[in-house]
């Protein structure tokens, strides 16, 4: 929108161009709802740190779980599958749930979901697992917004930081 501005300025008027660009204004958006990645009625252990990288991931494990089945924690799609081999994540996945919110699931021992595929919340897309720079059995889980690790909320509530805390999914 174009508007005139009429200034007086030592008794002259001077007529300046006010130009208002209409450019989009970006907002943040809202997080989705995200549960914890695993069925219903299974209880985690949860752990995060302050060395861990990146500082906001939580590390969730419990007796036995290799293998375990890994759910997406909201509805989205698969934007990347990767495998790292022995280094960092190892196998992991990303699924992106809009408003540039996403998901990384890491350390699996197999991946059941494809490229582009859409998921629901719940959904089986992996299992737990120790691969990458990893010491033993667990997921390595990460909520993003714009690409940086956000602190981790479940159900509406954030989760506990700088230490360890028993989820039940």
């Amino acid at each position: 929108m174009n508007r005139y501005k009429m200034l007086l300025i030592g008794g002259m008027c001077l007529i300046s161009l006010v130009v208002m660009l209409d450019l989009p204004f970006e907002k943040a958006a809202a997080s989705p709802v995200f549960q914890i990645p695993f069925p219903p009625g299974q209880v985690w252990i949860g752990q995060t740190r302050m060395n861990h990288n990146p500082q906001n991931a939580v590390d969730l494990n419990r007796l036995y779980d290799e293998g375990d089945e890994v759910t997406a924690s909201a509805p989205g799609k698969v934007v990347k599958i990767r495998n790292l081999g022995n280094r960092s994540y190892g196998r992991y996945i990303v699924i992106s749930h809009g408003g540039r919110w996403e998901t990384l699931y890491a350390h699996l021992s197999s991946v059941q979901v494809k490229l582009g595929q859409q998921v629901k919340r719940g959904e089986k897309i992996g299992a737990v697992g120790s691969s990458g720079a990893s010491t033993g059995a667990h997921l390595h889980y990460e909520q993003r917004y714009n690409g940086k690790a956000q602190q981790i909320r479940w159900r509406g509530h954030s989760i506990f930081y700088w230490g360890s805390k028993t989820y039940q999914s």
